[in-house]
């Protein structure tokens, strides 16, 4: 009976022996978090590339494809609008070496997971967002540039389908965190002062009446574009330089802790 009973204890450990021949735990045993994760990071990141870069070119065909049957469209429009779309397609191809660039970057040597989570990752994507949307911005400057030119609205349109979107709220977590930091102390006016930064974008939005005729105005909105893109660069890395003086407070504050020492004294009295 009792050899009966350990037959059934080890019945699930013979299986896994002779069907996996125990590779699979030996897999999970021999994982490492420092190379383990690095390694799969790193794929995450490669795929990642690949999806945006066919969503993309997906989105920007589509749009294209909307807007040349559109009878509206004049036909230096639609000259116009075969550069832009080419400018458009072209564009996914940076973009989606910024996303697998860094993030094999992020799959380097990492000291430990704490740092590599709240310091690297979250650093990383913040990167990530803010160079996607300058390389768009640029895009959208030059389209608009086109625009100017040709004196007809282009297609300018990109793709509503972006995997970024869902990590969109890491690129103003150091702008949000140390706004709550400062209302805390009552500075408000440090407050302001940073979102009017932050906030801060001049009109880059026009529509041409296709009549060829340029003035000062317009050519102040194409300028108004590209400096856009410069502002964009600037609170990029301002919110890294927030996130990593935050990250190093709290990094502080935590090795500092332990540290402390109870004032208490336990004596043992002979009597």
């Amino acid at each position: 009976m009792k050899q009966i009973f350990h037959q059934i204890l080890d019945f699930p450990q013979m299986v896994n022996q002779k069907v996996l021949n125990a590779k699979l735990n030996a897999a999970v045993d021999s994982f490492d978090s420092k190379d383990g994760i690095r390694c799969y990071v790193k794929t995450i990141y490669q795929i990642a590339a690949l999806v945006f870069l066919l969503a993309m070119e997906y989105g920007v065909v589509n749009a294209a494809m909307d807007y040349f049957q559109n009878p509206a469209v004049s036909g230096i429009g639609m000259i116009g609008s075969v550069l832009t779309f080419v400018l458009l397609a072209y564009s996914a191809f940076p973009i989606a070496q910024v996303i697998r660039s860094r993030g094999e970057s992020l799959g380097g040597s990492h000291k430990g997971m704490v740092e590599f989570v709240f310091k690297d990752f979250v650093t990383t994507n913040i990167r990530i967002i803010g160079e996607v949307a300058a390389i768009a911005g640029l895009i959208f400057a030059l389209n608009l540039t086109l625009s100017f030119v040709f004196d007809a609205d282009l297609l300018s349109s990109f793709s509503n389908y972006s995997i970024l979107s869902h990590i969109g709220g890491l690129y103003s977590l150091p702008m949000n965190a140390i706004s709550e930091l400062l209302s805390t102390f009552h500075m408000d006016a440090m407050v302001s002062i940073l979102h009017s930064f932050t906030d801060f974008k001049m009109n880059s939005t026009q529509t041409f009446g296709g009549d060829f005729i340029w003035d000062a105005n317009d050519l102040m909105i194409v300028a108004g574009a590209y400096i856009n893109v410069l502002v964009g660069l600037v609170v990029l890395y301002v919110n890294l330089a927030i996130y990593n003086f935050l990250y190093a407070i709290v990094s502080a504050l935590v090795n500092y802790i332990p540290r402390l020492a109870i004032p208490l004294s336990i004596r043992t009295k002979s009597e």
